[in-house]
């Protein structure tokens, strides 16, 4: 990618030296760093060798830090000025699974030697590009009117170390906080920082049917569970259509069902989990009322009673950029990459523990493209040809940097 193509101006606040052009001189370091954690993964609340990576670049930074048991790690930049606080968050674990040598067109550049997990959504970047913004904001602490507080978070995939981790930063307050996502389907060198909903609220449904159990030859003696689901799941399937408002995003799955063990026996009960997931919490509400009335109405119907291993119940978290934060974000890109690196891009339905942060700290996640057909990075997150382009990376450091000084200086966010 020619970041030039879309490079209008350079942003001269700091030292005269745009942040892009900082951002370039740690390039290979970022990538450098980039590699060796996609090299070595470690799932979910498993990250003692990540861990030990950012800690000991911290050092070497000179940047105070402290780990929070189960949570992660936060480092602290006081800036050389007093004023307001700002998180930026990274996350730090790979996904339990295995991942291909080849992309979409290529071999990768770097794949993992361990084998059941892999950097397959992106983490090992979002750490990177934090551990090269810390490096220039450190070098710049004279022009950081305030603290920037980084966060390192564990379990992101499980949600594991997100609670541990919140309540020290809620003890340690800030005015706002920025992510980065790398994103699958955004072209390299563009990035969305759209105002409002940007990933999905979620809730997990987990459902035990039970019948009676009788044999093949007599079906008219027993009572399937298998007929009861069936007439459920159609009747869930139309629920977007006849009782769900058709101009709010909602998603919904059966991704685990468990029935029977024999060819020639009616089980007696049918075990089915899944989610929805939704960008207005309305909707939510709606779509979780409406699960329970169909289920209660057809077992009903079926002379089948239900339990529920997991009962569907809407939250309202989801990842939504603030809109005056959303606005800082927007013209930090424009100074720092030019104008032609903003773009508007689709909520993703998927879900973040960002949402959380965000119910206490104002602020922007924002997506940067990672989508390059002639490099064949594009396969979506979670999927063995998933890589990622690193020539994007200095590009989320520059606007990781310019958005924390321009938030800082933002008088109108008190």
């Amino acid at each position: 990618m020619n970041t030039s193509n879309f490079v209008e101006h350079l942003n001269l606040r700091m030292n005269n030296t745009g942040p892009l052009l900082l951002a370039e001189k740690v390039e290979q370091y970022v990538i450098d760093i980039r590699r060796d954690l996609h090299l070595h993964p470690e799932i979910s609340m498993q990250e003692v060798r990540t861990m030990k990576v950012v800690t000991e670049e911290l050092e070497k930074m000179g940047i105070p830090y402290e780990i929070v048991p189960d949570g992660g790690i936060i480092g602290i930049i006081e800036g050389e000025n007093g004023g307001k606080s700002i998180i930026l968050r990274a996350d730090l674990d790979a996904l339990p699974m295995d991942e291909e040598e080849t992309n979409l067109k290529q071999e990768k550049v770097v794949i993992s030697q361990h084998e059941g997990a892999a950097h397959t959504c992106g983490h090992d970047g979002h750490t990177a590009m934090l551990l090269g913004a810390a490096k220039i904001l450190t070098q710049n602490k004279d022009k950081v009117n305030g603290k920037v507080i980084l966060v390192f978070e564990q379990g992101e995939e499980i949600g594991g170390g997100i609670q541990n981790l919140l309540q020290r930063l809620l003890e340690i307050g800030a005015d706002g906080i920025w992510g980065i996502h790398l994103k699958s389907d955004l072209p390299s060198g563009k990035i969305s920082v759209d105002p409002g909903p940007r990933m999905a609220a979620a809730f997990l449904f987990d459902v035990v049917l039970k019948g009676k159990s009788g044999h093949g030859s007599r079906p008219d003696l027993a009572i399937s569970p298998l007929d009861c689901f069936t007439d459920f799941y159609q009747s869930l399937r139309a629920m977007r259509l006849n009782a769900l408002d058709p101009f709010q995003a909602i998603t919904y799955s059966i991704g685990q069902i468990s029935a029977g063990g024999a060819a020639n026996v009616i089980p007696e009960d049918l075990g089915f989990s899944g989610t929805a997931r939704y960008l207005h919490y309305e909707q939510g509400v709606k779509a979780e009322q409406q699960f329970i009335r169909l289920l209660e109405k057809i077992c009903d119907l079926h002379h089948c009673t239900f339990e529920f291993i997991a009962k569907p119940k809407a939250v309202d978290l989801l990842v939504y950029n603030d809109e005056r934060c959303s606005s800082i974000a927007e013209n930090a890109v424009k100074s720092s990459l030019g104008a032609n690196a903003i773009m508007n891009h689709p909520a993703w339905m998927a879900s973040e523990p960002f949402a959380q942060y965000q119910k206490h700290f104002p602020g922007v996640f924002a997506f940067v493209g990672i989508q390059n057909e002639e490099k064949g990075t594009g396969a979506e997150h979670h999927n063995a040809y998933f890589d990622l382009d690193e020539d994007v990376l200095k590009l989320g450091v520059a606007a990781t940097v310019q958005y924390a000084i321009d938030f800082l200086q933002n008088e109108k966010n008190n």
